[in-house]
């Protein structure tokens, strides 16, 4: 009868014979728990429910819970734990699995004595982790199809997975099998001399590659030519001549780049999986994760006293992450695990090429260092190649292939040549492309990319090609005015979100010795929608200030000066509040824009001086300074500034307590929201202009006596925001308009449970301005929290109120 051993953590366990075995020494257990562990082991890792195990242990017996709890628990005893983790895992309530991974491995024990001696395939010393989906797959693809390469970057553990597929199909075939390493190989010439020998073939004498088909086609056969990359074109010319010579061959080879001969099948073998979510990502599931699972039992091989815990399991995770789940440097990682705690690997992959060197002393040289893998694939190409490689290590993130053909450009590589390179490096595993419904989208693995930037810098050409990239990721942020004008759509904002690790490198280098202040200028510009798009005003401020530094010494025209300046402002407010420093960004920015007669321009830092002015609590003056705006825009106007217009104006009447007028300008907007053009009138406050008309609409059924029309706005308004998930626009909307609705109406849970989400947001993003409501308003809730040291003259009168309903301020009505 076939037998299964299934292998996890130092033990191994064959079925149907129940012999449990640790490290090679039977582990003594019941019946029945080891038919409870067989069924664990099949479902590898799965949850197997109570009522599935009681079955198929006690087939057609009246069992209770308690026997299934009897049994599991004398196997944990007897088993232990590995690596700090659980063998079995009870999850309460529905069920039991493995904690950590478990490899399968088939056998048919009279064909295996068979064919031991016909297979020339080196025997499997460790584990295989995270592949036996793949090898299950390709066993049967490579019979179905008869050659199959397996390709990918050099270390993503090609010769491993494809080892174990070659045995797979051996031993259930019953092939003679051949296993042939052509790293040694220096010419294309001699792979057929090479094969010959590990055949047993004389390899002298003429028509070779015939006589070793020849001598395949007589029986059922099976060759894995394995490291085929630098002898690729000669391996496709041997791969062909042998298929088509030998019928019944089975041909799996490994390079990292297809060989492109006739009936190949590709099979891009990919990195191992690693869990997502460092900080809630749970030990068992830790142990589970092929990746770091491997890294646990490469550090537990070196360090009899390493154990996986709570405590290191996030380390764990970042080096795998960092690594992308590449398991040669996974293991080079792992193995300094002798005089170094996770933590510490990962704080030193930022110098991994110095710190990855421990290899095994028996691996090829390549396979010894992280810089010797890289170096192998770096020598195979040819030089523009090379240049091009480093050139785009530079992006940080994803990019197409115009960027691609932008970079290659100030390299002196002409576009259409640029397509092919970019081609053959994605063939080469170099770059990993990824097509997507917008079309194909690259990415250089993070080693890679690190190793770019090491050559690039050796070869002294790192500042041209960081100017060069600057000067790119400036040109796709394209203007900026469409953005803050509320006309940038979100296909724009989500594709460069996803670019912001360029955008901040961009800034970075142009801020320094050799970039200026122009471009500094413009990309801080450009990008500031970006930055207020995912809620990181307070990153953004700190490149502000830094362009504005260099601003102040000169070579930044007027109309980047008033841009530069009003999107600082914004930052101010979001983080600090409507401080000095907002109303002099502003108010310098409106002179300026005056001075240039330009009046898109005074609109956009008008609205700032205005907005800084309602916000402390002036709102007299922010009604002059709203009809000012509204002036400016004219009947004629674009509708996005004519809805901005009414909008300033229905809050500056609010606020003064003039809020039949306020709800007649409010009016004007939602109207405006009908038509078919929508704009997004706040969009001057980076704030979701459905969010904050939802947050004054409450705000004037409550002060016009509908409370009960207030609280019900507001849970819509907090469901949209929710729902959007903008951080500011969030905060906006719960603290202009939800908490305090919400404490009007008598609803002190639901105040509290929105307080404490506009805590988590604050908290998250910087925001301190919009933290500075969470005090003020649970004072009002009777808890006992003190006030920052400023806080505006609107948050001062919005607390009196929450604190107080009769409190005099001018915008509550004499009679509430």
């Amino acid at each position: 009868m076939p037998s299964t051993c299934y292998a996890f953590g130092p033990f191994i366990l064959e079925t149907p014979q129940l012999r449990l075995t640790r490290e090679g020494k039977p582990v003594k257990l019941g019946a029945r728990a080891l038919n409870l562990l067989a069924v664990l082991a099949e479902a590898q890792g799965a949850l197997v429910p109570r009522e599935t195990l009681i079955a198929r242990v006690w087939p057609n017996q009246a069992i209770d819970e308690t026997a299934l709890r009897v049994h599991l628990s004398g196997a944990r005893k007897a088993m232990g734990q590995v690596g700090g983790s659980p063998i079995i895992v009870a999850e309460p309530g529905r069920g039991y699995r493995l904690g950590i991974a478990v490899t399968v491995e088939a056998d048919d024990p009279a064909p295996a004595a068979a064919t031991a001696t016909r297979a020339r395939l080196p025997g499997r010393v460790g584990k295989v982790f995270g592949r036996d989906a793949v090898i299950a797959a390709l066993a049967d693809e490579l019979v179905e199809h008869r050659f199959i390469s397996l390709v990918g970057p050099g270390g993503i553990g090609k010769t491993t997975a494809s080892l174990a597929i070659a045995q797979r199909v051996a031993e259930r075939g019953q092939l003679d099998a051949w296993f042939v390493d052509l790293a040694p190989v220096g010419d294309g010439a001699l792979l057929p001399s090479t094969i010959a020998t590990k055949l047993g073939i004389p390899a002298s004498g003429a028509d070779l590659l015939a006589r070793i088909a020849a001598h395949l086609a007589e029986r059922a056969a099976m060759i894995l030519l394995d490291n085929c990359e630098h002898v690729v074109e000669a391996a496709a010319v041997v791969a062909e001549a042998l298929l088509q010579g030998a019928p019944g061959l089975l041909l799996l080879t490994t390079s990292r780049e297809p060989l492109r001969a006739e009936g190949e099948w590709v099979h891009r073998l990919a990195a191992l999986e690693f869990p997502g979510d460092a900080d809630r990502a749970s030990v068992e599931a830790v142990a589970r994760c092929p990746a770091t699972a491997l890294f646990a039992e490469r550090a537990s091989a070196v360090n009899k006293g390493f154990a996986l815990d709570a405590d290191n399991a996030p380390a764990i995770i970042d080096i795998c992450r960092q690594l992308e789940g590449i398991p040669l440097a996974i293991e080079l990682a792992a193995a300094r695990s002798d005089t170094m705690t996770p933590q510490a690997i990962a704080a030193g992959l930022d110098d991994r090429f110095a710190l990855l060197t421990r290899g095994r002393r028996t691996a090829l040289p390549r396979h010894r260092t992280l810089r010797g893998a890289l170096d192998w694939s770096y020598d195979l190409l040819d030089t523009a190649m090379r240049v091009l490689l480093d050139r785009l290590s530079l992006y940080r993130g994803d990019f197409d292939a115009e960027r691609a053909r932008a970079m290659a450009e100030g390299a002196g590589i002409a576009p259409a040549a640029a397509e092919d390179i970019l081609a053959e490096l994605v063939a080469k595993s170099m770059i990993v492309a990824t097509v997507t419904s917008a079309g194909v989208r690259y990415r250089l693995l993070d080693t890679t990319r690190h190793y770019g930037l090491e050559r690039l810098a050796a070869a002294g050409t790192i500042q041209a090609a960081r100017r060069d990239h600057a000067h790119i990721i400036f040109g796709g942020l394209g203007d900026s005015a469409a953005a803050w004008e509320g006309k940038a759509p979100r296909e724009w904002l989500a594709e460069y979100s996803a670019q912001i690790d360029d955008v901040r490198s961009a800034i970075s280098w142009a801020s320094g010795a050799d970039g200026g202040a122009l471009l500094t200028a413009e990309l801080v510009i450009a990008a500031a929608p970006l930055w207020f798009h995912l809620s990181l005003p307070g990153e953004f401020l700190q490149h502000a200030e830094a362009a504005i530094a260099l601003m102040e010494a000169g070579g930044v025209e007027l109309s980047r000066q008033v841009e530069l300046l009003s999107a600082y402002g914004h930052g101010l407010w979001h983080t600090q509040g409507p401080v000095p420093a907002m109303a002099e960004a502003f108010s310098r920015a409106l002179a300026l824009a005056e001075v240039m007669e330009s009046p898109p321009l005074a609109l956009r830092a008008l609205w700032g001086v205005w907005a800084q002015r309602i916000l402390d609590g002036h709102y007299a003056e922010s009604l002059t300074l709203a009809a000012r705006f509204g002036a400016t825009v004219g009947a004629d106007g674009a509708l996005g500034d004519r809805q901005t217009a009414a909008h300033m104006l229905a809050l500056s009447h609010h606020f003064s307590g003039d809020h039949d007028q306020a709800m007649a300008m409010l009016e004007i907007v939602m109207a405006g929201d009908a038509a078919p053009e929508r704009a997004n009138h706040a969009n001057h406050a980076q704030v979701d202009g459905k969010i904050a008309v939802m947050s004054l609409l409450m705000r004037l059924h409550w002060m016009r006596g509908d409370l009960e029309g207030a609280l019900a706005i507001a849970n819509a308004c907090a469901e949209d925001a929710a729902r959007i998930d903008h951080a500011l626009s969030v905060c906006y909307g719960l603290a202009v308009g939800c908490i305090p609705v919400a404490i009007a109406a008598g609803e002190p849970m639901l105040a509290a449970t929105w307080i404490d989400a506009l805590a988590e947001r604050t908290e998250r993003h910087g925001l301190d301005h919009w933290g500075a409501f969470v005090p003020g308003y649970s004072r009002a809730l009777g808890k006992e929290a003190p006030l920052p040291g400023w806080i505006s003259g609107m948050q001062a009168e919005m607390f009196a109120v929450a604190l107080n309903p009769q409190a005099p301020v001018p915008w509550r009505p004499n009679d509430a």
